[in-house]
């Protein structure tokens, strides 16, 4: 009887105390919600709706590809998406009369009260979910007689300005469940794998059951403390009418989550359903990441790009084409036999790629490397790139082309020049003569820097450039034209890309359009196509790259009946192999090398010598014919080219206009001009100054 006579004072001294302390508020209250914090005028509704929302990634296709946020992963959802099992569950917890009050609950706030002094502790809150909308948005959680006096007012007001369901489906959006899972949505996805309308009773019950100590009630750290507070939660659901007791027994028998369906880390709970979240980091997105924090259309500092990036709501659409990306991944996993792949890691050598659109610089799959997950840095765009050995001879190819160099014009082999104090002086380089055509199939260096010198370094340097090549180069170089400057995957596929386009470079982008959850436009690409050279000598350069791939370095690149032209690439010492090539639907490179500081020689790989058209060219022919395959696409043929209006000639260029340096002879510049008879054959005389011209295997293949 004495501690029942305690319990009966600490009840009448708590409800006196209550008592007085509403009376006192009432002034306050009135005083706010006529006056303070913002006035008397309506509240500005979009500070509620100031939340953080996650943006979404999808592909070209329309296909998710990545979720991106910060701490708050929240998807808000409309109250009609919201079953009864987790609206009447929240309810019955917190806030059993919220379709009966007008924002606060003084009987509410007193049966708080004397819940709190039975358990001994904080059992229940007496502020209403208006109320708890009103702090989380416009107030601090400072525990002081101020700010709960405001926190009524504003609720009152709230509720003068906005419908009952209104301000329950803000609540249900903002309210955190733990692990990172912000509003109902986000919760299902991260207890369940299941979208919110998918939710049962005993699931809304834990969620109502969580949201007044997300941490100590979480169920996977504290299963024992969580499944006690769904106990109460399912109480006060009978008590309520909302579900009977025996059904509260069942669902007090339902198993709770055992770990997060969101997690990347680790094995997936069984019981998660087919909803989960794609993973955030892959090559690609983290381009589309990076690119969209550089960019000023999303916001004028870094701290406001970041913020719109990941808690915008964006609707981020990229060029990214799943099926060619799957082809690019198998390509890089699977191309390498068992032997050869545990050889190749053991020496730390790998592969990027890079596909490109060629009519629209659409980015359709990208490799960065051995795997985001444990290399992250992205070979395959990530500045200054790797020297592109011979694949870079495709930039004189054009340049000659363009000066009106023809297919089967002659090129002389290596020869020894002055190099004006470079080293070494003389420059002295050996590779057999030919055809403009025979040389590129050869991929012969001698006869390749001896035509750099014929239409002009310089004028290679601006054509590459033309093409969205961005390296610094030396103009003055004479080894230009055998790859010794860094290019990244992503520039030489860009490049090669106008080839196929007829002459026509379209810059290489993976950024679609960039839209709000309310449809502001961010961006929206806009192609910018530029003439890099004619159509002519696209068509030449295409039907003398699709004749390497049919008889020269590239033949590992064949796709049997749909053409496909390119050039393979080798460096100094094996420290970098490539291929880059196209057909009409996709450019693509491939690079394969050590990616360490510096450069490091790969070697021997399965007993054979590395050069681009090996393993490089295997990788671009695999990726191209898996997406073929299936994508059902048809044989698509590379344009005819016109006849040539002339016969065999030296390949004269800018620098040598005579061809000298290529067996032409002098000849007056007031002559008339002469037509070759193609009817005699052309004899050429070798040039003087050509110190050898000794037949070796050019590092280009």
């Amino acid at each position: 009887m004495r501690r029942f006579g305690q319990f009966l004072a600490a009840i009448a001294a708590g409800g006196a105390t209550l008592a007085v302390a509403c009376v006192l508020l009432v002034p306050s209250v009135f005083a706010v919600a006529t006056a303070g914090s913002g006035g008397d005028g309506p509240l500005d509704s979009s500070q509620f709706e100031d939340y953080a929302v996650r943006s979404q990634v999808f592909a070209a296709d329309g296909s998710l590809l990545a979720t991106l946020h910060g701490v708050e992963n929240r998807d808000p959802v409309p109250l009609d998406r919201i079953p009864a099992t987790v609206v009447q569950s929240v309810l019955s917890v917190e806030d059993a009369e919220f379709y009966q009050h007008g924002g606060i609950n003084l009987r509410g706030l007193l049966r708080a009260f004397v819940q709190n002094v039975q358990t001994g502790g904080v059992d229940q809150g007496g502020s209403t979910i208006t109320q708890q909308l009103v702090k989380k948005a416009l107030l601090s959680d400072d525990r002081v007689l101020s700010r709960k006096t405001k926190e009524i007012a504003l609720a009152v007001r709230l509720e003068q300005q906005l419908s009952k369901d209104e301000i329950l489906e803000l609540y249900l959006n903002t309210v955190y469940f733990g692990s990172g899972a912000y509003g109902v949505q986000a919760a299902a996805e991260t207890y369940w794998g299941k979208n919110v309308e998918a939710l049962t009773w005993p699931e809304g019950a834990l969620l109502a059951s969580i949201i007044s100590n997300p941490v100590e009630f979480d169920p996977i750290l504290h299963p024992a403390t969580s499944r006690e507070r769904r106990h109460i939660a399912l109480g006060r659901m009978v008590a309520n009418g909302v579900i009977t007791r025996a059904e509260a027994d069942t669902f007090d028998d339902a198993p709770l989550p055992t770990g997060r369906c969101t997690e990347q880390a680790g094995p997936r709970p069984a019981a998660c359903g087919a909803i989960s979240q794609p993973p955030p980091d892959s090559y690609f997105v983290e381009q589309v990441k990076q690119e969209l924090l550089a960019d000023p259309r999303m916001g004028a500092t870094y701290d406001e790009r970041y913020a719109r990036v990941f808690g915008g709501g964006l609707r981020i659409r990229t060029t990214l084409d799943p099926l060619a990306q799957a082809a690019a991944q198998l390509a890089h996993d699977t191309t390498f036999p068992d032997a050869v792949r545990a050889e190749a890691d053991a020496k730390g050598i790998t592969t990027a790629m890079v596909s490109v659109e060629p009519s629209t610089g659409a980015v359709r799959a990208l490799v960065g490397g051995p795997g985001f997950d444990t290399f992250k840095y992205d070979i395959a765009t990530h500045e200054p790139g790797r020297q592109t050995g011979s694949t870079f001879k495709t930039f004189v190819l054009l340049t000659a082309l363009e000066q009106g160099v023809l297919p089967d014009d002659y090129v002389s082999g290596g020869g020894s020049w002055p190099n004006r104090g470079g080293t070494p002086d003389p420059y002295v380089i050996t590779g057999t003569g030919g055809t403009l055509r025979s040389v590129t199939l050869a991929s012969s260096n001698g006869a390749f820097v001896r035509l750099g010198q014929t239409v002009g370094v310089g004028n290679v340097v601006a054509m590459a450039q033309r093409l969205g090549v961005s390296s610094q180069f030396d103009s003055r170089s004479k080894a230009t034209p055998l790859g010794v400057f860094d290019v990244t995957p992503l520039e030489m596929a860009s490049a090669y890309s106008a080839i196929p386009n007829g002459g026509v470079h379209q810059s290489a982008y993976f950024v679609d359009r960039v839209e709000s959850r309310d449809g502001q436009v961010f961006i929206d690409h806009e192609s910018t196509p530029t003439r890099a050279f004619s159509a002519s000598t696209a068509c030449l350069a295409t039907q003398i790259l699709t004749d390497n791939v049919r008889f020269g370095t590239g033949t590992n690149a064949q796709l049997g009946e749909q053409p496909a032209a390119g050039k393979t690439g080798t460096t100094e010492s094996n420290t970098n192999t490539w291929f880059v090539g196209f057909t009409p639907y996709l450019t693509t490179a491939v690079w394969m090398g050590i990616p360490a500081e510096g450069t490091r020689p790969m070697g021997d790989l399965g007993g054979r010598e590395q050069f681009g058209g090996l393993w490089p060219a295997t990788i671009w022919h695999n990726f191209n014919a898996d997406w073929l395959a299936a994508t059902r696409s048809p044989v698509e043929e590379f344009p005819t080219c016109a006849a040539p209006t002339r016969g065999p000639q030296a390949a004269a260029g800018a620098d040598d206009p005579f061809g000298i340096l290529n067996g032409g002879a002098y000849r007056d510049p007031d002559a008339a001009p002469t037509t070759p008879n193609p009817q005699r054959p052309l004899v050429v005389i070798p040039p003087t100054s050509t110190s050898t011209t000794t037949t070796t295997r050019p590092r280009g293949h």
